[in-house]
């Protein structure tokens, strides 16, 4: 996989994703959509965190980026264009626009932790390089960049989306079949590297059943559609 630059694309999606700010995708949805019957709540023996669906419902806005890929960090750098330019034109609040960010398939390690990315070499896997070395990156670039770094104030890295309200999903099936590639290569126990990447997610990050179960959600919760690569 070719990484290509993040922000060659962002002039012209600027645009593009301007124009959509007035379009019927992005109307103010004061309510989930009306379902026949009322919606179930999870059920009490549910082991997945669904909580991330209630903070959808206040807002006025709501898109839902599907991160298929790691892509050079692509959907994030959309998810804070939706955030910052739904500001600019309609003087919105973070808290009134709420971007959903889910990661699956060869997108997972967007949400793994620094520790993952070191221990398994996932800046190899992903072919990711670290800026400052030219190697493969031993952190994760997208989740914070250093204070001495040009990104150091980077809008669109993982760590600032969260904290502008901004949910990240994993699906669950990538994220373990990403540990058991990732032990085969390197010869390591299979469940004891799934156990690590459950426990080694970035802060923030919620792990759902699979990342088309997310995507769906999301839609039924109000948020409009866009690829994240």
């Amino acid at each position: 996989m070719h990484v290509s630059p993040r922000r060659d694309f962002l002039g012209r999606l600027g645009a593009a994703v301007t124009g959509l700010a007035g379009s019927s995708a992005f109307a103010p949805v004061p309510g989930e959509a009306p379902s026949p019957q009322p919606r179930r709540p999870p059920l009490p023996t549910s082991s997945w965190d669904m909580s991330w669906v209630d903070r959808l419902k206040n807002a006025s806005y709501r898109a839902v980026f599907d991160a298929n890929d790691v892509a050079d960090g692509f959907a994030l750098d959309l998810a804070a264009m939706f955030l910052d330019q739904f500001r600019d034109v309609y003087g919105t609040r973070d808290v009134e626009t709420r971007a959903v960010i889910v990661a699956r398939q060869l997108g997972a390690p967007l949400a793994f932790g620094d520790s993952l990315w070191a221990r398994y070499e996932i800046g190899a896997e992903t072919h990711v390089n670290d800026p400052t070395t030219h190697a493969p990156a031993r952190r994760n670039l997208f989740w914070s960049a250093p204070a001495e770094s040009p990104r150091a104030h980077d809008r669109s890295t993982l760590e600032a989306l969260l904290g502008r309200g901004v949910t990240l999903l994993v699906c669950n099936i990538a994220a373990m079949n990403w540990a058991a590639r990732l032990a085969q290569k390197l010869e390591r126990d299979v469940e004891e590297t799934r156990s690590r990447v459950r426990a080694g997610l970035v802060p923030g990050a919620i792990l759902v059943p699979s990342g088309i179960f997310a995507l769906i959600r999301a839609q039924n919760a109000g948020c409009a559609f866009m690829r994240g690569t």
